[in-house]
């Protein structure tokens, strides 16, 4: 899907608060940079949930700070070229789909290049991709890329006060919380960073009633019913005193269960 007027654009002015932003606006940046004009990608992850909370401010949520930025592509056809042009731009291909480039201090700037997946199986599967090698492909990433995305025109200060601009690509809310539901069935066993993401994007949709949404629809069907699913798990049981999965310290855990059985539709 190329950029079309339906899609108009946002203006953003963010600052970074730490390296770890700064690193992920250079990040974003250099995606932007590396696509060619008309490339659908999204920017999914962590960074796709603060650049949401950027544009959708919410007192009541905590913004969390990502290292690395990952770029969703939706067609194989645009990773060969964006493969070739962060190289350009000297990233360095290390294992897998990551690219990493050094801008001093400790820590590089991280790209994770993922590939959506035509298939109902869960989780990350890699495939080999002629020229770039084994790239992680996600299922959910296809019904994400046939939505309208946000797009944002960004200006982003540095932390020694220098500014950089560039244009991105997010998904909108629902399939926001569509991918991290997903994500935190698939590895909820080791990460917290995703309760604590879903947690933001349910507080957005709190405070925004007006957003598209229609995960609280009756009869939902594929990607929405099984994120429906994974999200009233977690309502039943994030509030146990032993879960068996990370709960980030910060976290209501009550607070997080009401919003999702009041905006979630609870589906057999």
């Amino acid at each position: 899907m190329s950029e079309t007027p339906s899609q108009p654009s946002r203006e953003l002015h963010v600052l970074a608060m730490n390296n770890a932003d700064e690193l992920g606006y250079l990040g974003q940046q250099a995606v932007a940079e590396a696509v060619s004009p008309g490339d659908d990608y999204r920017i999914v992850g962590g960074h796709m949930v603060r650049l949401l909370l950027e544009v959708y401010p919410t007192p009541t949520a905590n913004p969390r700070s990502t290292l690395d930025a990952d770029a969703a592509v939706g067609d194989v056809e645009v990773i060969g070229p964006l493969f070739e042009n962060l190289i350009a731009q000297d990233f360095v291909k290390e294992g897998g789909n990551v690219f990493r480039k050094q801008v001093g201090g400790k820590k590089p700037i991280e790209i994770n290049l993922l590939l959506s997946r035509l298939d109902h199986s869960r989780g990350l599967r890699q495939q080999v991709v002629e020229g770039v090698g084994q790239v992680d492909t996600l299922p959910e990433l296809s019904w994400v890329m046939l939505g309208e995305p946000l797009v944002l025109n960004v200006t982003a200060v540095l932390r020694d006060g220098r500014s950089i601009t560039y244009r991105t690509r997010i998904p909108d809310i629902e399939a926001a919380v569509v991918l991290k539901a997903h994500a935190w069935k698939a590895r909820r066993m080791q990460e917290d960073k995703d309760l604590a993401d879903l947690s933001t994007l349910f507080e957005i949709r709190h405070a925004y009633p007006d957003l598209q949404w229609r995960l609280n629809e009756p009869e939902l069907r594929s990607f929405r019913k099984d994120s429906a699913r994974a999200l009233h798990e977690l309502a039943n049981t994030v509030t146990r005193k032993n879960v068996g999965y990370k709960v980030p310290a910060h976290l209501d855990r009550k607070h997080l269960a009401a919003l999702i059985k009041r905006y979630v539709a609870l589906v057999r």
